[in-house]
């Protein structure tokens, strides 16, 4: 029995690993309570040393993340302040998403991520496939 045991956390330790969001490009194709324009410019980027960045439709944005586990912590969020019509409300829903997200799944190109009561709140899309 203790060595199912050990087999089952190291198991479990080397999944967590590979969940590791460093490096990686992600696109929304789902955002809650929004409507996905054909296409958008949105994309999110998961850098070295918990930074984090990208374009939310219209603006940069740029802050920090942490992960343990499954469980992710985004924000705070700063973007550049650009009017563009009809793009404002869905950045800001999208930026919004990213700072209430608390877990996350990620499965090979696809990346969910879950607020604190386990709500799906977006899907994301790998896009530097290597």
């Amino acid at each position: 029995m203790p060595l199912l045991a050990l087999a089952l956390a190291v198991g479990t330790a080397g999944m967590a690993m590979s969940a590791d969001l460093t490096g990686s490009e992600w696109r929304p194709s789902f955002i809650v309570a929004s409507e996905l324009p054909g296409e958008n410019r949105m994309v999110v980027e998961f850098k070295p040393g918990g930074e984090i960045s990208g374009n939310g439709g219209c603006n940069h944005f740029f802050g920090s993340y942490t992960i343990s586990g499954d469980a992710i912590k985004i924000g705070p969020l700063m973007s550049t302040r650009m009017g563009c019509p009809g793009t404002i409300r869905l950045e800001g829903t999208f930026l919004g998403v990213l700072q209430a997200a608390s877990t996350f799944e990620q499965d090979g190109t696809k990346l969910v991520l879950f607020d604190a009561s386990g709500t799906k709140l977006a899907q994301f899309v790998r896009s530097d496939q290597d």
